[in-house]
């Protein structure tokens, strides 16, 4: 089952995940993740998912249907049954939340990104606010797939301009947002680029995509 914290109603967004090499697979994501991406998939996806893991080596994983509910076995034998997941109110499946280590799926390369954000972390810089946060993605059109959440650096810091930079040469986003939790940062994102995508059909192409660094409003819910 998915973790969700006390008193705030799921919220879900479309994406496309994968699991190692298997994958992408439609889905829909919480606006927050609590360090890990937390999908949920359609009936028919999760069979593509059992088929592709039982011919994949490499993931010790497999999933068992008994009726409506789906079983995430692991290694021994008997194979020990990690989760037992129903479907939700939806028909929709929540699998793995919390151990299997699933990622958004993006066409766009964010490696020159991930090492600008690792170096400019180890070096350390100083924040714009305790409460200021940004929020780095690849647009996709119809979906945005969410690379970081991090303390957005001050103007004055050479970090905050080696992370536009390399987040616009990459062809990737960016908003910047107020807010009390990084998980919170990341669920008003979602939010705001679903509000203004929601009418997009997935595959279209859409231009110019949202720049880097765009200033958010602090999400009043």
């Amino acid at each position: 089952m998915h973790i969700q914290p006390p008193g705030r109603p799921a919220e879900w967004f479309p994406s496309s995940v994968t699991l190692k090499d298997c994958g992408p697979y439609p889905a829909e994501v919480l606006g927050h993740r609590h360090g890990m991406i937390q999908p949920r998939f359609t009936s028919e996806v999760t069979g593509r998912i059992a088929a592709e893991l039982r011919s994949d080596a490499s993931i010790a994983l497999n999933l068992r249907f008994t009726g409506e509910v789906i079983e995430i076995l692991g290694l021994g034998d008997p194979p020990k049954v990690l989760e037992r997941c129903r479907p939700d109110a939806e028909g929709r499946y929540a699998l793995g939340h919390g151990f299997l280590p699933w990622r958004e799926h993006t066409t766009t390369d964010p490696a020159e990104f991930a090492r600008a954000l690792d170096e400019a972390q180890a070096g350390g810089y100083p924040p714009a606010a305790p409460d200021a946060w940004t929020v780095a993605f690849a647009d996709h059109g119809h979906r945005m797939a969410v690379l970081a959440v991090y303390r957005t650096p001050h103007e004055d810091a050479a970090a905050y301009d080696a992370l536009y930079n390399v987040l616009y040469a990459s062809g990737l986003s960016s908003y910047e947002t107020t807010a009390a939790r990084a998980d919170d940062a990341e669920l008003a994102a979602r939010r705001r680029f679903n509000s203004q995508r929601a009418h997009v059909e997935p595959d279209t192409v859409v231009w110019p995509k949202v720049a880097p660094a765009t200033r958010l409003p602090a999400d009043p819910r």
